[in-house]
């Protein structure tokens, strides 16, 4: 007998991944990916991809299923903007969030600079109402376009054919000045930004409501941000649990009733349920890489051949071996933090002993997982609940160092979700639930039971 399966589509910068929920089955689902490529535009401020390429996309990739599908639900990146027209067909590509056209200067001043002198608010490059604020500063709103949204929302409606004025407040937070406690928009901001006074934009829905029907009759849910979605296909057991992600840059996710947060972290709006008290690094895997081409160089200064591949086992093996003593002190800010972008990275405690290369990886690895440590201290009250870490994300599915150094630094077991994506994963399981097919607490006993986190 065939079961009704949810889909999860997961727009993300690199790739545009599917995943294939089956209630009837117990295997972790598998996913299916093709790349999403940036587009040039002549633009050097501009980072941009195909709207149009991104919606065949997702159409070829729900072609290949070959089950009844039950429910599509949409996550992925956030803070980019698409231009839509009276049929809400798109009219530009995607700006997405690593744009910076809020960054280039108009009559001596960039959009972020006048957008936080008129209204008091500093919103980050990349966020949507920021990015529309500058195209109307630089004269660049495109001709014909009646609104803009974000990706998934485009996508959302693109399958269902309508123009929905709703999104999950997961993804409205990620157009700058959204309060996730009242889910409402700053209007002096909304005023600046649209030129106008009691301009409306996209209202928050209800969670896990549906946002309309496919052609075929498949329900579409409102998408939903994929660190929520993340959180929810990854952790059973939200308040015992911290969600960490590691790839280029570091997060960790700390679910809890409370709207009281750290300045040091960002409050987020979970699907109804409470909060996600959110702190992001800007290195992780990158401050790893960085000390891999250190090595790289010495190697090609030597003129010995060597592949990087065959350099980061060669930090591996080096850590493994490394006998400990006394520990190097690195610090991986390399990049600065959300909060001080000028602050860079450090190596203490060298004595004539200790800089080795093994000691000189393990204590890397460990910088870089106790900078995400560093806010459990400034969440005291929500992390006191916290007993085990789930892990997320190449570099700890990849490099052992990083479990190794979770369990260290935290002083706490850590699991890897051994999941292709987790947001997709998470996605497919809001459709099932916003379908009625499963409950919030059944979609918790599928996650453990089939990620075991």
């Amino acid at each position: 007998m065939k079961h009704n399966v949810h889909v999860g589509i997961d727009i993300g910068t690199t790739n545009i991944t599917t995943t294939v929920l089956d209630l009837g089955e117990t295997a972790v689902p598998r996913s299916q990916s093709v790349p999403n490529k940036r587009i040039p535009t002549g633009e050097s401020f501009a980072y941009a991809q195909d709207s149009h390429a991104i919606e065949q996309s997702v159409y070829s990739l729900l072609s290949r299923i070959d089950k009844p599908i039950g429910s599509i639900s949409i996550t992925g990146q956030v803070h980019g903007i698409v231009y839509y027209d009276a049929v809400g067909k798109a009219v530009s590509p995607l700006y997405t969030w690593l744009d910076q056209r809020a960054m280039v200067p108009v009559g001596g001043k960039t959009s972020q600079d006048a957008l936080f002198e008129e209204t008091g608010i500093l919103l980050p490059s990349g966020y949507g109402l920021l990015a529309h604020y500058a195209n109307r500063r630089l004269g660049k709103v495109p001709e014909g376009s009646v609104g803009f949204c974000g990706i998934l929302e485009y996508i959302a409606n693109r399958l269902t054919g309508s123009l929905s004025t709703c999104s999950d407040p997961s993804c409205l937070g990620t157009y700058g000045a959204f309060d996730p406690v009242s889910s409402e928009f700053d209007p002096t901001v909304l005023r600046e930004v649209f030129g106008n006074a009691g301009h409306r934009f996209l209202e928050a829905s209800q969670p896990f409501a549906i946002a309309g029907h496919t052609a075929q009759g498949i329900p579409v849910t409102f998408p939903v941000g994929d660190n929520q979605a993340g959180f929810f296909g990854m952790v059973s057991r939200w308040e015992s649990s911290a969600l960490i992600s590691l790839g280029t840059s570091g997060q960790i996710s700390l679910f809890s009733q409370s709207p009281v947060c750290p300045d040091s972290m960002e409050l987020r709006p979970f699907l109804g349920q409470g909060y996600l008290h959110v702190g992001a690094t800007l290195t992780a895997g990158k401050a790893y890489e960085t000390l891999q081409k250190f090595l790289m160089s010495v190697y090609q200064a030597a003129q010995v051949s060597i592949t990087d591949e065959e350099v980061f086992d060669l930090m591996k093996l080096a850590a493994v071996a490394s006998t400990g003593g006394d520990p190097l002190v690195v610090d991986t800010r390399l990049n600065g933090t959300r909060k001080d972008p000028t602050i860079r990275g450090s190596i203490r405690n060298i004595g004539l002993d200790n800089f080795t290369l093994g000691n000189l990886v393990g204590s890397t690895v460990d910088g870089i997982i106790g900078e995400l440590q560093a806010f459990s201290a400034d969440a005291a009250d929500v992390f006191s609940s916290v007993s085990r870490i789930v892990a997320t994300g190449s570099s700890v599915r990849k490099n052992q160092l990083f479990s190794e150094s979770l369990n260290r630094v935290f002083d706490m077991p850590a699991s890897i979700a051994q999941v292709d994506d987790g947001a997709g994963f998470g996605s497919a399981l809001i459709g099932a639930v916003a379908t009625g097919d499963i409950d919030i607490d059944t979609s918790r006993t599928v996650v453990h039971g089939m990620l075991g986190t």
